[in-house]
């Protein structure tokens, strides 16, 4: 008989809520032992769950509540939190962007050459020179675990590139080299945070181009965040080919081609330097315009090439090089993206540390003044820059 001023819940609600909490409580619903799984304990004293009271009234559930709430707490303090498998993914967005059983296999095997680097603001090089003291840098390992000493060697500000020396007794897995990011191509950026912890995003290459965007025209950009840990850190592909280096900007985060890295490694290897062509022209690809831009900028016959956005070489504005002008190749190179004419750039440099008699010492533009029609070849001399340069940010570091 239920208490007056009590409404008993419909056995159909009773029933439900009963199989809910069961169904979350730990263990099975039929029994729950305290302790592990071991021999010892299997003969240690075991706690069940009571069964659901028959007749449904509502004192009876309230008693049932209280005691599997009781034996639940119990239980709970029985559960080891610290290995992997009693614990939560600690980060909800790492979770949604790896879905597949292919890219977490992916991610799992490029996630084996994260490293870690601890470092101060401003590492950078003060007039080509390094700090002294350099600040003290460490690296923890893909282990997680082995944590080494690291020095400097090298830093350039407009690559957002770090080269370290660390010692080791063995050698470390590299990672699967890809292509340079193609636009429209979904990546994920890989990373670790202050505890060592995998941190992924998931993301397209923006269709987008920034001229003279920090000085930087190389800068690929993503459509998603970078997350804790990430500048710097891999960008690979659905393969797991290493396909460029996560660098935090705004309003969109960028990406550093591989095949600009591995160019800027080599030549430092080589020559224990990086030069690089000035051009003194901020352009844009033509065929990353908007598509009404190109159709008016084809009638005047112009298919592809560079758009001037701005010149601050004085030479080039003498030669009559002004915003607004097309460039329609440079030395013969039209149909390529900002990031392949950056690599382009980087080759000219090579060359200039080879030989500096006999390097390239001036550029053949082929010009069209889209206002008058006219176009024009003018040759530009050049200049290259191999000095390592001063930061006021945070350095991405890499090696």
């Amino acid at each position: 008989m239920e208490e007056r001023g009590q409404v008993a819940p419909s056995p159909t609600e009773q029933e439900e809520e009963a199989e809910a909490v069961q169904k979350n409580q730990p263990g099975k619903a039929s029994a729950a032992i305290v302790g592990q799984g071991s021999r010892a304990s299997a003969a240690a004293p075991r706690l069940r769950y009571p069964p659901m009271p028959t007749p449904i009234k509502h004192k009876d559930m309230l008693k049932w509540y209280k005691e599997c709430e009781r034996i639940s707490e119990i239980l709970d303090k029985d559960i080891d939190y610290d290995i992997p498998t009693m614990r939560k993914p600690k980060d909800p967005l790492t979770t949604k962007a790896v879905k597949s059983s292919k890219d977490k296999e992916v991610v799992l095997r490029a996630a084996r050459n994260i490293v870690i680097v601890s470092y101060m603001m401003d590492v950078a090089c003060m007039s080509g020179r390094k700090r002294d003291p350099l600040p003290k840098l460490s690296v923890t390992l893909p282990d997680k675990k082995t944590v080494l000493d690291a020095a400097l060697i090298y830093f350039n500000d407009r690559y957002n590139i770090a080269l370290l020396y660390i010692d080791l007794d063995f050698t470390l897995e590299l990672p699967s080299t890809g292509c340079h990011p193609q636009y429209g191509e979904e990546v994920f950026v890989l990373a670790r945070d202050g505890n060592a912890s995998l941190r992924v995003r998931c993301g397209n290459i923006k269709w987008l181009e920034e001229s003279g965007f920090l000085g930087r025209d190389h800068y690929m950009f993503l459509s998603s965040a970078i997350p804790e840990g990430g500048n710097g850190g891999m960008v690979i592909d659905h393969d797991g080919g290493f396909r460029g280096m996560a660098v935090h900007s705004s309003p969109d985060p960028a990406v550093t081609s591989i095949s600009t890295i591995e160019k800027f490694i080599d030549m430092f290897m080589r020559f224990n330097r990086v030069a690089r062509l000035i051009l003194g022209i901020d352009i844009r690809t033509i065929a990353r315009l908007d598509v009404q831009l190109q159709e008016d900028i084809s009638d005047f016959g112009v298919k592809g090439g560079f758009l001037v956005d701005e010149v601050y070489n004085p030479v080039s504005e003498e030669l009559g090089i002004k915003s607004g002008n097309v460039i329609i190749s440079i030395n013969g190179l039209d149909v390529v993206r900002l990031p392949e004419l950056e690599d382009y750039l980087l080759s000219l440099g090579w060359h200039y540390l080879m030989d500096k008699s006999t390097c390239m010492k001036e550029f053949k533009l082929r010009v069209f003044d889209l206002k008058s029609g006219v176009e024009r070849y003018v040759t530009v001399p050049i200049r290259y820059y191999d000095k390592s340069e001063q930061t006021s940010t945070k350095s991405t570091l890499f090696f």
